[in-house]
């Protein structure tokens, strides 16, 4: 037999073939050559170069006939075919299966039956199948008769649901399956359940293959006869046997056995007797096979057709691939315990006195067996991110052991891609994964907020796309890290269209399975907040030391050009004293002196006041600060108002210190800069802080403005203030005046039970 199946390849083989012969056709017109006598070579020549192309595309056909005991309405010719189709489904033949049914629970007659066969001899006579399957004793009988006279040399296989005496086979073509029933076993696992049991209804039927079954199933209860009432209801009508089982007595159990035709010559199917017996039934009813399962029985030792089917499928493919019958020995099926949850909590039994092994069907679904696989994934996924978390913890604070120990762990999970990009995609910091073309595989959300970019817009595209602005050595940078090489900057300037930014980065490799790189991670940090701080801080350092020279230079001033000359001007006078003659004079004059050292004396003390003030240490906050107030209003000629209430005197030092210098530094801003001549200081304390108020009515200015300037006045009372932890709070506008309040935390056991109030 001979199939030619021509795919999609092969007509590309055979047009590349004809357009061969076209082009030469000229050429073999003139040389006299046949076409039809080359094409044969060009075949051979497909042949030889393409041994596999046209195998691909055609598998070998084989016939298997499955001849069945009865039609397709009884399941049990389902679950076998079931079971045949699965074990062929992946052989390397395409199969035609030829399904025939002898019908002989239909058609039980003799001549019937002689009919079936003379049939299916002529049917097959003129195409032959390579294998036959005879599923029922009344087909293996049949092959047995006919097989070496009509039928010669092809294998056959015989699938038994049960076992048949009296068929001795010794064709050698000949193998198959046999399937045990277990009614011994059954009824002791029955017994184990039901242990009072004292009576046992065998139910069962009058067809051939019924009463195969039932010498069975009477030769395996023979122990058990002396201490069990054992009753057989095989040869009685269906409405009789129901209305019986309705009426069992007490400590009964049913064995329910094939019912396939009763008394009245009426057929049944196992898919109809089993939920009959069933609703009828006041006592247990356990069974032998798949077939009477999962309508209410309890179970048994139960015997599965499809089983069966698989078995002999099995043994198919093996004649298929060219093995003799006579090698490949029957076998019988195993028994195995099954039993129905429905059922032994309907009649009350527990499943610990099950057979060990023993499998339970029809169990309502569990939380965990609904969603097992789900809550692995979960736990699985919770504990992936929580060691991702550790992992970065343990980055940052140390970060080049990390980033050995990554490269450790990245070679040791194989350079996991997916692992990888997880990590990517959840780190705390910029990080980009590309790949050998520079082609974004994952970003962090951290690198999608610094460079603002999209991740869903980015992925796959080229990395100098997503930023073309970047410094054309980069390009170079990431040539190296693609070649193996790790490389890094502490800081470097880049000046991007909408402004400059500086960059902390580092370019490493990620390996492949081989180990060799399949792209380049990129670690690019925005540093630029910390540049700028650095900068101002530097900046700031530069202007407090600048500002520590000029107040030195203006006190040496105030020393040299003021008080030092006044004190030198006041010893040449003493020295003239001397010399006067008058006595009245030299009272007059000392008198004179007396009170020009007394203004020095003055100013001197002024000048220490400014640089610390000895009423801050021993009397208190509210009495220096009413005293500076006092003293700025008579040096500038202005008003102040100052008011304090519920202010400690021993406060902590640094507490009153700070807010001292801050009250100085913005009174005397105010004084100088203001233009006004009326001002407001209000000092307090509460259950919580102590609180500075410095108001004045004056010009304002722009507090954003003023904090960029040269000056040090705002930025020192800002770092004073955060030093003890407080908050300082400045509000002002042009011509609208300025206000400046601090607050300072104390704590209440830093608190003073003495406290002051007063207005000046």
């Amino acid at each position: 037999m001979h199939v030619w199946v021509f795919g999609w390849r092969a007509r590309l083989l055979l047009n590349a073939t004809n357009r061969m012969c076209a082009s030469s056709r000229m050429r073999r017109r003139k040389s006299g050559a046949c076409p039809r006598a080359q094409a044969p070579f060009v075949l051979f020549f497909i042949a030889c170069c393409f041994p596999n192309l046209l195998a691909d595309q055609v598998k070998p056909i084989r016939r298997v006939v499955i001849l069945n005991e009865v039609g397709v309405s009884y399941p049990l010719i389902d679950l076998i075919d079931e079971g045949i189709r699965s074990s062929l489904s992946d052989s390397p033949y395409q199969i035609e299966f030829y399904r025939e049914y002898m019908e002989t629970a239909l058609f039980p007659d003799p001549a019937d039956q002689q009919l079936f066969r003379d049939f299916y001899i002529r049917k097959y006579q003129n195409r032959r199948p390579d294998v036959i399957i005879a599923v029922g004793p009344s087909p293996l009988k049949f092959m047995i008769e006919t097989h070496r006279q009509f039928f010669p040399g092809i294998p056959v296989v015989f699938c038994l649901p049960s076992r048949v005496p009296g068929h001795s086979i010794t064709d050698p073509d000949f193998t198959g399956i046999e399937s045990d029933i277990a009614p011994g076993l059954t009824l002791a696992a029955a017994l184990h359940l039901i242990p009072g049991t004292k009576h046992v209804v065998v139910v069962g039927g009058t067809a051939p293959y019924d009463r195969g079954q039932q010498a069975e199933v009477k030769e395996q209860l023979q122990a058990y006869e002396s201490r069990l009432d054992i009753s057989y209801l095989t040869d009685v009508s269906l409405p009789s046997l129901l209305e019986y089982l309705k009426k069992l007595p007490n400590q009964t159990i049913v064995l329910l056995t094939p019912v396939g035709r009763d008394t009245t010559g009426r057929t049944f199917k196992s898919s109809e007797i089993g939920p009959l017996v069933m609703s009828a039934a006041n006592a247990p009813v356990f069974s032998l096979t798949d077939r009477y399962l999962n309508h209410g029985e309890v179970g048994g030792d139960i015997s599965s057709g499809i089983e069966q089917g698989k078995l002999a499928g099995k043994m198919v493919v093996r004649l298929l691939n060219g093995e003799k019958p006579k090698t490949i020995p029957s076998v019988s099926t195993s028994t195995t315990y099954t039993f129905d949850w429905k059922a032994l909590k309907r009649w009350g039994l527990k499943e610990k006195d099950l057979p060990p092994g023993s499998i339970v069907v029809n169990r309502p679904f569990s939380v965990w067996d609904s969603y097992a696989e789900y809550i692995v994934g979960g736990i699985f996924l919770i504990l992936l991110e929580a060691l991702l978390i550790s992992g970065l913890l343990w980055q940052r604070a140390q970060r080049r052991e990390t980033n050995r120990a990554l490269e450790e762990r990245t070679i040791k999970l194989q350079a996991r891609e997916a692992l990888l990009k997880i990590f990517v995609k959840n780190v705390p910091a910029g990080v980009a994964m590309l790949d050998s073309d520079m082609r974004y595989l994952q970003v962090s959300d951290r690198w999608c907020a610094d460079y603002g970019v999209d991740a869903s817009q980015i992925l796959g595209r080229s990395h100098y796309e997503g930023l073309p602005d970047m410094p054309e050595h980069w390009r170079e940078i990431h040539r190296r890290a693609l070649a193996g090489e790790t490389l890094r900057a502490d800081e470097e300037r880049w000046d991007r269209k909408n402004g400059t930014i500086w960059v902390h980065w580092e370019v490493r490799p990620w390996l492949n399975f081989d180990g060799k790189p399949g792209g380049i991670l990129i670690l690019a940090e925005d540093i630029t907040r910390r540049k700028q701080a650095d900068e101002a801080l530097s900046g700031i350092s530069r202007r407090l030391i600048k500002s520590q020279e000029q107040e030195r230079s203006r006190i040496g001033r105030e020393l040299h050009d003021d008080i030092n000359q006044r004190l030198a001007l006041l010893a040449v006078e003493l020295d003239r004293l001397g010399q006067s003659a008058s006595t009245k004079d030299l009272h007059d004059r000392v008198q004179e002196f007396k009170g020009r050292v007394m203004e020095i004396a003055t100013d001197v003390q002024g000048l220490s006041h400014q640089l610390h003030s000895s009423k801050l240490e021993y009397l208190g906050l509210a009495a220096a600060a009413k005293s500076f107030c006092r003293e700025i209003s008579e040096m500038h000629n202005v008003r102040i108002d100052f008011t304090q209430n519920g202010v400690p005197r021993n406060l902590p030092e640094e507490v009153a210190l700070c807010l001292f210098r801050v009250l100085q530094e913005a009174l005397q801003n105010a004084v100088k800069y203001s233009g006004a001549d009326h001002f407001e200081v209000d000092l307090f304390g509460t259950s919580a802080d102590i609180q500075l108020r410095v108001r004045d009515f004056g010009r304002g200015f722009s507090v954003n403005d003023a904090m960029k300037t040269k000056g040090l006045g705002l930025v020192s009372m800002r770092e004073r203030v955060n030093l003890v932890k407080g908050e300082i709070v400045i509000k002002s506008k042009p011509m609208a005046g300025t206000e400046i309040t601090v607050h300072v935390p104390v704590p209440i056991a830093d608190r003073a039970s003495e406290v002051t109030s007063g207005a000046a």
